[in-house]
């Protein structure tokens, strides 16, 4: 089994292959967004197990991909775990541990302080036992149910009467007295940065989410991302809220995606805007990842968010980081010093 870098967009159509034919599609626009238009194209490393015959093309693949990020007041190189994938034929024969190593050699190499990420029930064993992960779980998951008849559907004694029962539709209204405008869909510009400055102080260790990183974030192929925002007289940004809408887990699911703000009343009426969309497009539940020592974390207790029981998440998923630079080793160990929402998933 040789190995190959995967740099250029040719090699894309290795990639597809593999995940298409583990039962993982994945479309050449998608995968050209991720890994070749990329606002940080320097940034990715992916490492692929290539079969030497060619027949079965990739049999194996590790891709993290770098990112800035605030830890302990400073600015670092950071970057995520994404789309490791090991196909069953190649299995057994450590090629998953052989990928991650060659990548993290290569990570810490270029300065790369730590690699995060949130592996599936089915790899999260081979993370934290055999690449020397530390585990920061749980993943911080929040739900709002919107209609009730989706969430007794999902419990284990209800759910087989759940039909029979009233499908009531209930959102707390956030009262609120303001001269700024409340508008919809504004640019993420300067504006937006001025904003995210203010609020990335309050953050410990985070991805860092500025206009540029956001701007590429929305540019998913296949996605549908709405904001609303509160603007002060002048026009300066004050809140945003970033939300979206899918058919998901059997109904259709909301997801906060970020939700930034300058004060805690002004935060939780733009999360109470967003939620009102939702709401009149008939959604079901609503998702948001957050923990409760996040700066925004009381707009989202005052708007009703609970914590969502491990047992009836939709997915299993784990935290995790595997910590190059040992000077932030004692930072990054700490669950209570990171800032997640829903932009740090790669599924949404």
């Amino acid at each position: 089994m040789n190995n190959k870098w995967i740099d250029n967009e040719q090699d894309l159509e290795l990639v597809k292959q593999l995940f298409n034919n583990n039962d993982s599609p994945r479309t050449l626009q998608h995968l050209k967004w991720q890994y070749i238009d990329s606002y940080s194209q320097e940034g990715r490393l992916v490492l692929g197990g290539i079969d030497p015959t060619l027949v079965k093309g990739l049999t194996g693949i590790y891709a993290v991909f770098q990112n800035r990020f605030i830890s302990d007041n400073q600015k670092v190189t950071g970057s995520q775990s994404l789309d490791t994938l090991v196909a069953p034929e190649a299995r057994g024969q450590g090629l998953f541990n052989k990928l991650a190593s060659q990548v993290y050699d290569e990570a810490k190499s270029r300065g790369i302080a730590f690699v995060y990420g949130f592996p599936n029930g089915n790899s999260a064993h081979g993370f934290f036992n055999k690449l020397g992960w530390v585990n920061l779980d749980p993943v911080p998951f929040l739900v709002l149910p919107l209609r009730s008849r989706y969430i007794l559907s999902k419990l284990p004694i209800i759910k087989k009467v759940s039909n029979l029962l009233p499908n009531i539709t209930y959102l707390k209204k956030v009262k609120y007295q303001t001269n700024f405008d409340i508008v919809e869909n504004t640019p993420i510009d300067s504006n937006y940065d001025q904003l995210w400055t203010v609020f990335s102080k309050k953050i410990n260790t985070g991805l860092i989410r500025d206009a540029k990183y956001i701007n590429w974030r929305l540019s998913r192929p296949g996605e549908d991302y709405q904001n609303v925002a509160i603007l002060d007289d002048k026009g300066k940004m004050q809140a945003i809220c970033i939300y979206s809408l899918k058919e998901k887990h059997g109904g259709l699911i909301g997801y906060i995606m970020e939700l930034i703000y300058l004060d805690e009343k002004l935060g939780s009426i733009v999360l109470n805007k967003a939620l009102q969309s939702l709401k009149d497009s008939h959604c079901d539940a609503v998702l948001a990842w957050n923990f409760n020592h996040s700066p925004n974390h009381a707009a989202y207790k005052i708007n009703g968010f609970l914590p969502l029981p491990e047992k009836v998440r939709p997915i299993e998923l784990h935290f995790g980081v595997r910590i190059f630079n040992d000077k932030l080793r004692e930072t990054l160990s700490d669950r209570n010093k990171w800032y997640l929402s829903y932009f740090d998933s790669d599924t949404v």
